[in-house]
């Protein structure tokens, strides 16, 4: 289905709300957070009304005289963050009990996020990655960059195992100047070398928000006849019975979710769980009011 992570009711949803950076990243915050960069030999990029301690060099003189309103031109490395947003495309992604796999799920959170950040002049990029990086698209403030995103999420497909520790260090060493860092992942690997990685971002002075997507049927273990599980990263098949190992499991999950948690708390990063049965838009809205209720 063409453009099926372009939705624009979901967006509508979302109101006015911004994704705004709680850190300072390359830069002073002026409004949200404004880079100190200036637009000499740099790409023109669009405008913005004036604010109060705006240089008064960078007015568009054209655009005053013609409508008495004041405007801020803006040029690329002027944008006032640079988001990367990291999505998990391993096959254990594929996994839906519902409407929506875990990937289309992630994949809206990354269509959505991308729309609310472009909207307010920050710069995004989108890294697709399993085992390996598979699509990388650098950070651009460009109008343009929604639509290449659509594209290289329209083009994903889960496969391969996945190894989110040595990729999150990868993207960590590509990446040169602070910003946003959004993972979206189910998470399953090491709980230590994921905390590994994410430390690597922190180490850099990132500030890193993780989407942990999961499916309704994970989280809560519905099942309640025999029932074939297959390792959905590996070849592994248990036949077994829901009812004798059900509580085993769930107890095992929330171990594990929570120390996902904690490795978030000590370092300081933004964690939300996602289920993958709540509308992306209405995850996304809730998140974002908790963002502007902490500051």
């Amino acid at each position: 289905m063409p453009d099926r992570y372009f939705d624009p009711e979901g967006l509508a949803r979302l109101g006015n709300m911004e994704f705004v950076a709680r850190q300072v990243v390359e830069g002073f915050l002026t409004g949200r957070h404004r880079s100190p960069y200036h637009g000499f030999s740099v790409e023109y990029l669009d405008h913005r009304p004036y604010v109060p301690g705006d240089e008064l060099r960078d007015l568009d003189w054209k655009i005053l005289a013609r409508s008495d309103k004041y405007f801020i031109k803006l040029f690329e490395d002027e944008t006032n963050l640079r988001a990367h947003i990291l999505l998990d495309c391993s096959r254990s992604m594929a996994f839906t009990s519902n409407r929506l796999s875990k990937l289309e799920y992630g994949s809206y959170l990354a269509a959505a996020l991308t729309h609310l950040m472009l909207r307010q002049n920050d710069a995004v990029g989108l890294v697709l990655f399993d085992q390996e990086v598979r699509s990388y698209l650098p950070s651009l403030a460009r109008p343009a960059q929604f639509r290449r995103v659509i594209e290289v999420l329209e083009a994903s497909q889960p496969r391969g195992e996945t190894d989110v520790g040595r990729i999150l260090h990868e993207i960590a060493e590509r990446i040169r100047r602070r910003g946003l860092v959004i993972l979206i992942s189910d998470l399953l690997d090491d709980p230590e070398r994921i905390a590994n990685g994410l430390q690597h971002f922190r180490h850099d002075h990132h500030e890193v928000v993780v989407f942990h997507v999961m499916d309704d049927a994970e989280l809560n273990f519905p099942f309640d006849r025999m029932t074939r599980f297959k390792d959905m990263e590996g070849t592994h098949v248990v036949v077994a019975n829901p009812r004798t190992v059900r509580e085993q499991y769930l107890a095992r999950l929330k171990g594990f979710t929570e120390e996902l948690q904690a490795v978030c708390f000590e370092r300081k990063i933004s964690y939300a769980l996602a289920n993958t049965t709540q509308p992306y838009d209405l995850l996304l809205a809730e998140y974002l009011e908790k963002r502007v209720r902490m500051g």
